[in-house]
């Protein structure tokens, strides 16, 4: 099979690799470690024995979905929770899995360490042959079917899901671009984690000098659709006080800001985690500040991360609905914080900006 068969193993062990740090999310350690350990040694080992292998496991996982399917069981969380597949479509997928693989381990094929000291310029092909594989191999196992919807339309609908979950105001092609600075900054835990692209590049991917990795979190529009709000999972947490705010966007009749940080609710993680907003290092981060001023909400002890901030022209203890006391602390340093949709934020009496 040549190349081909190199680009297939390398495409299951990335399969492999990506249901394991689903399940090490769902604390089922033991079975992630097998699943990794694989997904490792299948590239480097001789194609005939990783192919044999790789047989043998997705013929497994092929019996648990069948017998599954047989016992009229839902699915399989194979990808994480909120992943669940029937078990038919999944154990067709891992039957032709394990066929393929099968195929290799009788026809044969190098391994990368192989290929790279005998063609070294095939294996960028093969590479990413093998993640356009994986990738298409997971969609096609965890795409969903609406009741009456054919496979034409979940597709469709499942791409624009995948974008709109990316997309703030900007243009289409900076949503290309954003996929393309995952894949370029952290390829493998963009195709691996179980998540988005926005979550696949965090500060400590960024240099030093990019906004990213400055220290302080992306205001709220930049990550809710536009709206000067704290998104939803978060709540007012605290807030400060710009004195003099110098800049032409939100505020600029008042000459001051007050920023509110949305932080987490206990107990749940805001989606993506720990981020650069619209996953780029140009953009503050998201969910990695685990701070709280606390004027907020005091009925909420506990101290969780800054998903965003939010920006008021008016006290926030004034703004019914944010719960805020009157105590002031003042930072001057964010008076020159800026984003792009804070221009379209509008300063409604009693509402803060929305």
């Amino acid at each position: 099979m040549g190349t081909a068969g190199t680009s297939l193993i390398l495409a299951l062990a990335c399969v492999l690799a990506s249901a394991a740090v689903a399940k090490r999310a769902a604390r089922l350690a033991p079975v992630a470690t097998g699943e990794l350990a694989l997904a490792a040694a299948s590239p480097v080992l001789p194609a005939r024995l990783s192919g044999a292998v790789l047989a043998a496991v997705f013929t497994a996982f092929t019996a648990v979905h069948v017998r599954s399917w047989r016992a009229g069981l839902a699915g399989c969380d194979c990808f994480g929770a909120g992943a669940e597949v029937p078990a038919l479509r999944a154990g067709l997928l891992t039957a032709l899995a394990a066929a393929l693989a099968a195929a290799v381990a009788v026809a044969g094929a190098p391994s990368i360490i192989g290929l790279a000291s005998s063609d070294p310029g095939a294996v960028p092909v093969v590479v990413l042959a093998a993640i356009a594989g994986a990738a298409a191999w997971r969609l096609a196992f965890t795409i969903r079917l609406d009741p009456g919807e054919g496979a034409t339309d979940a597709l469709v609908r499942s791409s624009a899901l995948f974008l709109e979950r990316r997309m703030t105001r900007r243009t289409a092609l900076q949503r290309v671009a954003l996929v393309g600075s995952a894949l370029a900054v952290a390829p493998l835990r963009y195709l691996l984690y179980p998540g988005t692209a926005l979550a696949a590049i965090g500060p400590s991917d960024c240099k030093k000098k990019k906004l990213c990795s400055d220290g302080w979190t992306a205001f709220c529009c930049q990550i809710n659709n536009g709206l000067n709000a704290c998104p939803e999972g978060t709540f007012p947490g605290g807030w400060w006080m710009c004195t003099d705010y110098a800049g032409r966007l939100l505020c600029a009749e008042q000459g001051v800001r007050y920023y509110v940080d949305c932080n987490e609710l206990p107990g749940r993680q805001f989606p993506g985690g720990c981020r650069c907003a619209d996953g780029t290092c140009d953009e503050r981060r998201v969910a990695c500040n685990v701070f709280r001023y606390g004027q907020c909400n005091t009925d909420v002890p506990a101290v969780t991360a800054v998903v965003c901030r939010l920006v008021l022209c008016e006290n926030p203890s004034t703004v019914a609905g944010l719960n805020c006391n009157a105590s002031l602390t003042v930072e001057n340093a964010v008076c020159h914080h800026e984003a792009p949709c804070l221009g379209d934020a509008q300063q409604l009496v009693g509402a803060g900006g929305v």
